[in-house]
């Protein structure tokens, strides 16, 4: 499902980094249930979800 204003991961993880399509970090948080991506334009973004056992990838939508 793509998010809107609110991006939520579950499982533990240390921080994520929010890069847009072109590789440019867009937005970083530390650890957090919900993160706010209302400031995110539509599109397609890219996860780096930091862990204890690594750093994950994943992508994701804003559709507002």
């Amino acid at each position: 499902n793509p998010a809107q204003d609110l991006l939520t991961i579950d499982g533990t993880y240390t921080a994520v980094d929010i890069f847009d399509m072109f590789g440019k970090l867009v937005l970083s948080s530390e650890y957090n249930k919900n993160i706010n991506v209302s400031s995110l334009a539509n599109g397609i973004y890219t996860l780096n979800i930091t862990t204890e056992k690594g750093i994950h990838n994943q992508k994701i939508t804003i559709s507002k």
